[in-house]
């Protein structure tokens, strides 16, 4: 299963970059740059169009059956997880801790029952930066301050990003999960960015 959702989520990629592209989806080739960490130039960094045509700024992240791809005029990152998600190396108390001390002090005004819920909406604002520029988790937890969405934040609103030049988008998807996106956003303050959800049914098939 995992498998065929793996290979599912990238024909669903391919799909709707070759839409944008105007070329079919096996045509649609896809290449790295170098990684955002520095002294590192490994080709491991976001995923792009290859090729000589127009690129398409894009990014695909999945949680169990559910796939999300973003697509932006600027570098975008995204992120879903599944409302039960655990980190499989340190309970939540272990994973807050790694957080911006923003972030946690934000999360300790929660009560208990709320935390955890609180603590999804930071980490997928978190990975979906952390994508976006590049790096991945290796590009650390605590440095940036993403802040939580506003339905999860005691205040409604949580703490300001320190993020400059990026802007944040909390994703109302399926239930049971949470999402959000990163995209590049030289303006200041940094306008919330317009989403359109639009979903894609891939053909019933053993992929």
């Amino acid at each position: 299963p995992a498998r065929r959702r793996y290979v599912a989520s990238h024909l669903a990629l391919r799909t709707v970059l070759g839409g944008c592209l105007g070329i079919g989806p096996e045509e649609v080739r896809l290449t790295r740059e170098p990684c955002g960490m520095p002294h590192c130039a490994r080709p491991h960094g976001r995923p792009r169009t290859a090729g000589d045509g127009r690129a398409v700024e894009f990014s695909l992240s999945r949680a169990g059956d559910l796939a999300v791809v973003a697509l932006a005029a600027v570098t975008v990152g995204v992120d879903v997880e599944a409302r039960t998600f655990r980190h499989p190396d340190s309970p939540l108390d272990g994973m807050i801790r790694r957080l911006h001390p923003a972030e946690r002090a934000a999360l300790a005004e929660l009560p208990p029952e709320r935390r955890e819920e609180g603590f999804l909406s930071c980490w997928v604002r978190k990975e979906a930066y952390l994508k976006a520029i590049g790096t991945g988790l290796p590009g650390g937890l605590a440095g940036p301050c993403v802040g939580l969405a506003a339905d999860a934040a005691a205040d409604g609103k949580g703490p300001e990003p320190n993020t400059r030049g990026w802007a944040f988008a909390d994703l109302d998807l399926r239930p049971g999960h949470r999402a959000a996106l990163a995209v590049a956003a030289p303006d200041e303050p940094p306008r919330t960015p317009v989403v359109t959800v639009r979903t894609l049914r891939l053909p019933a098939q053993e992929y």
